[in-house]
């Protein structure tokens, strides 16, 4: 066996920018003297922190999956490292020493055995300085100048990933985020533009600088839930050195545009000029919002002539759109601004919008632009449909699918809109005074069903599954609901639908189990549950617009109370996707003064997706040793009778501090979609 060096081990792992404490670290190293016995408490350690930037993903590993990690210290690329490997073989984390100074200076992250992220201190002063994306996670390279975790330049980034920022930029409103992804003034200089150009783009870059922050607070197309899709622009072009005075080769994009999406659309940020500048890429531009069918300005910097094409269906530069598709696209454009009005005949302009769009269509038969379309009108017409502004939704629907059986490329598509126009028929049906629920739910699963079976390798059919599972689950029949979580685990791994459904499956069988909870309270602070093991402790997922969930809190605080001298503590798990709507209904009470959990994501992120809650409330109640004692829904009077039994065969324990939970002024929130009143037969929680 290997005899390491325990003290070096200790500098090694301790050095991380993100653990808390090399000393305490390294007194949980000095209890044993073989590697084989460090090794446990080295794994768990190394598996317990993440990359310093946000949104990084890589390979998180289970509490139960962590003992069959291993730990190897290995020497890569002539310098050594400590390598945590999964029960697979595939390599998790590793934190290399490059300098030879035996302190660690690159924590390396990994995906499907693929190194995704990497943290970087190219000082060797203990602290990261530069964070890189690489692998299939893209090519990003940040450079932190005064080491507060955040990127104050871009060494490398593509000019895909520039739109990326862009939007995230504008999703978090952050002026700082945007003005770094701007041509500098030093790099302005070195670009070699001759007086007329370099006046013109020192122009835009003063007015992106100062419009940003109203444009991010006016837009309308990007809320905190939009996603990034993907990137359109034409192809880049070559502004040779001579031409207007240019000193050098200038290599832009005009016009580039990221495609977003939100619920039910799709729609387009134009982020105008990109120019290439080392190994990164630059914008010159402030954002602008635009809609299919709009004609832009005459907007190039480089190459104005580009800035006449018209936006294509799919995003990108298209002159050659026919006469109809023209007019059709115009015609779209003023349904969508009508329908942005609050007056005006909702449900006719529905209408209109739905017939409009199968006339795209069936324009584009056979064409790329087909699935755009076709996923644009079914994802529009089932939430129109949903909402009650066009119950007509549903026949237009079964319309469209009846069609595309006959309609080359369209076979294929016939389940994205069959899948949704369930969805679309159960909420209506379900919506009405005299609603027979029984009998609805019953044929909305087999509906489900049905789906299932007929698209096998749709990614939709891992979402009915998981919603026949849930539906199983709450109607008390958990043995047929796992046998639906299994086959959405086993058809669909490596989706975030396999491992909700993993996690369904871990959770039904939690009970005699150990767990443990990690994280950041909605104000800021740091949780371990197992810190507090020695009292039992009440876990309940919640969310702001889940009325029982409200409920249930009413009761927690009257248990909290009552079982005062047992010191009975209380852990919320906040599934809102944004902390704001959680803070904003904890600041108008302060009658539930336990910690609260939150991860951005809500019923995506990493708290639900653990044990596949997909559906609020849940409670857990762990007992002292840290084993759940029972997990149920609501806090019922079953979960009472659970608690009193255990503390019945408990002495009561010394008060334990835990995190508090301050006061908040939240952001304004939208109301939530219809149907949230908490558990019920409908599809688990996005």
């Amino acid at each position: 066996m290997i005899q390491i060096s325990k003290a070096r081990l200790a500098r090694m792992i301790g050095s991380s920018v993100r653990w808390a404490s090399a000393a305490s670290f390294a007194s949980s190293m000095l209890l044993t003297s073989s590697f084989a016995a460090e090794r446990d408490a080295q794994v768990v350690k190394a598996l317990s922190y993440a990359p310093l930037q946000a949104a990084v993903a890589y390979d998180k590993v289970a509490d139960k999956e962590i003992d069959s990690c291993t730990g190897k210290y290995e020497t890569r690329n002539g310098f050594e490292g400590l390598v945590i490997y999964s029960a697979t073989g595939q390599p998790l984390r590793r934190f290399a020493d490059s300098n030879g100074d035996r302190q660690v200076d690159q924590w390396c992250y990994y995906k499907d055995g693929i190194e995704v992220y990497r943290d970087i201190d190219s000082d060797f002063n203990g602290v990261a300085d530069q964070y890189r994306w690489l692998g299939t996670a893209g090519t990003r390279w940040g450079i932190d100048k005064n080491e507060d975790g955040k990127v104050d330049m871009w060494k490398v980034i593509s000019a895909e990933e520039v739109t990326m920022e862009v939007v995230e930029s504008i999703k978090s409103r952050d002026d700082e985020r945007f003005k770094k992804l701007l041509v500098s003034d030093s790099e302005l200089s070195k670009l070699g533009l001759g007086e007329d150009k370099g006046d013109q783009l020192t122009t835009r870059l003063a007015n992106a600088r100062k419009g940003f922050v109203e444009f991010a607070r006016s837009q309308k197309i990007i809320d905190a839930n939009t996603k990034w899709a993907h990137f359109a622009a034409d192809k880049p072009g070559v502004v040779p050195a001579g031409t207007e005075g240019a000193l050098q080769d200038i290599v832009a994009y005009e016009n580039a545009i990221a495609i977003v999406e939100n619920e039910a659309t799709s729609q387009q940020l134009m982020v105008g000029t990109l120019v290439l500048i080392g190994d990164a890429w630059r914008l010159a531009d402030l954002p602008r919002a635009i809609t299919a069918g709009s004609v832009l300005a005459d907007s190039g910097l480089f190459f104005p002539a580009a800035a006449s094409n018209r936006i294509g269906p799919s995003g990108s530069m298209d002159p050659g759109l026919t006469q109809e598709v023209q007019g059709l696209l115009t015609e779209l454009e003023r349904i969508e601004n009508s329908l942005k009005d609050s007056g005006g005949n909702r449900s006719q302009l529905q209408e209109d919008k739905a017939n409009a769009l199968m006339k795209l269509i069936s324009a584009n038969k056979g064409s790329d632009e087909l699935e755009l379309w076709v996923k644009q009108f079914a994802d529009s017409t089932s939430s129109a449909a949903q909402t009650g502004e066009y119950p007509q939704g549903v026949a237009k629907m079964r319309q469209l699918a009846a069609q595309l059986a006959n309609i080359p490329k369209g076979k294929d598509l016939i389940g994205y809109v069959e899948y949704r126009l369930i969805s679309a028929d159960y909420s209506i049906k379900s919506s009405g005074e005299k609603a027979d629920f029984a009998k609805l739910s019953a044929e909305y699963i087999e509906n489900l069903e049905e789906f299932a079976l007929s698209y096998p390798e749709s990614i939709d059919t891992a979402d009915a599954m998981l919603t026949i599972g849930l539906n199983l689950e709450l109607a008390g029949n958990e043995r047929d609901s796992e046998i639906w979580y299994k086959k959405v685990a086993t058809n669909f791994p490596k989706t975030i639908q396999g491992d909700k459904a993993s996690g369904a499956m871990a959770r039904l069988t939690l009970e005699g189990r150990q767990i443990g909870l990690v994280g950041k309270t909605l104000d800021g602070k740091s949780l371990d549950s197992k810190t507090m093991v020695r009292n039992p402790i009440l876990v309940h997922y919640w969310a702001s617009w889940c009325e029982p969930c409200k409920a249930d809190m009413a009761e927690l605080r009257k248990i909290q109370a009552k079982y005062a001298r047992q010191n009975l503590q209380i852990i919320g798990v906040n599934l809102d996707t944004e902390a704001n709507a959680a803070k904003e209904f904890l600041s108008t009470s302060k009658a539930y003064p336990w910690p609260h959990l939150h991860e951005q994501g809500g019923f995506d992120s990493s708290l639900a997706i653990r044990l596949g809650v997909l559906s609020v409330p849940v409670t857990i109640l762990i007992d002292g040793e840290g084993k759940v004692a029972k997990r149920t829904s609501h806090f019922s009077r079953e979960m009472e009778n659970a608690l009193e039994e255990l503390l019945s065969n408990s002495a009561p324990q010394p008060s334990v501090k835990q995190p508090p939970q301050g006061p908040a002024k939240p952001d304004a929130r939208k109301a939530q979609q219809p149907n949230s009143g908490g558990n019920s037969p409908l599809q688990p929680r996005k």
